[in-house]
């Protein structure tokens, strides 16, 4: 039997959204953890901070400082997708001491930051920045002395625009493996990048940092004399046979 349905054939596909309701926005205030917690926060290394988080909260290793010796400490900045307008509006945003983190897409083909844009940075008391990306001016950066992390080095930079339809200030963001939300506290140093969230920052810095007092005085002991952890009694416990 034909077909009586005279409706028209539809004339394409039909409409698809193309952007996430981040997208498009700009957040243009944040809550930002105390100084004084900050200030304590400043003490630890990446290493510590993780034990305290249960090992939760580094990013890729891939992720490292472009400079050696370059470290961190901050609240972040969010930002989402590469593009110069979109950072520079992150830049804009942040007060001293905030560490822009750029969540590029995990991008190492192109570089997104350089020394030039660090200049001004430094000159607002920006504390440093974090790229889920690829970075260039690698001298530059160390001659400025500005903390720079990313996941790989190049001197191929963009074509901007870059994804400038999909970028975003201050929303929660994924940056090396790890989600960030604006004010989350930002640590790096040469081993890599560990975030600590601001919904339990005041619990995981007192922790670490009254650990970080024994620590110091264990590691005095160590440099002075051998101490044996009882290792070969485990062993044996174990069923480890010495011969």
């Amino acid at each position: 039997m034909a077909s009586t349905d005279t409706s028209p054939a539809p004339s394409g596909p039909p409409p698809v959204a193309t952007r996430h309701d981040h997208h498009g926005v700009i957040v243009t205030s944040i809550e930002r953890p105390d100084p004084d917690l900050l200030a304590s926060c400043r003490a630890l290394y990446t290493g510590l901070a993780l034990d305290h988080l249960g090992k939760h909260g580094a990013m890729t290793p891939d992720m490292k400082p472009v400079w050696s010796g370059a470290r961190l400490c901050g609240p972040a900045i969010t930002c989402l997708g590469a593009d110069w307008r979109i950072r520079s509006t992150a830049a804009d945003l942040a007060e001293p001491g905030d560490v822009i983190v750029v969540a590029a897409g995990g991008e190492t083909q192109r570089a997104c930051f350089g020394d030039m844009t660090a200049t001004g940075w430094q000159a607002k008391g920006i504390e440093g920045v974090v790229i889920d990306g690829a970075c260039r001016d690698v001298a530059g950066l160390r001659a400025l002395g500005f903390p720079a992390f990313a996941r790989a080095i190049t001197p191929r930079n963009h074509h901007y625009p870059a994804g400038l339809e999909h970028g975003a200030v201050n929303v929660p963001v994924v940056c090396a493996g790890v989600q960030v939300e604006p004010g989350d506290i930002v640590i790096g140093d040469d081993d890599g990048v560990v975030i600590i969230p601001k919904r339990i920052a005041t619990e995981i810095v007192t922790a670490a940092t009254a650990f970080l007092d024994g620590e110091k005085a264990f590691r005095a002991m160590l440099a002075n004399q051998y101490i044996s952890f009882g290792a070969t009694e485990q062993l044996k416990e174990h069923g480890y046979t010495f011969v």
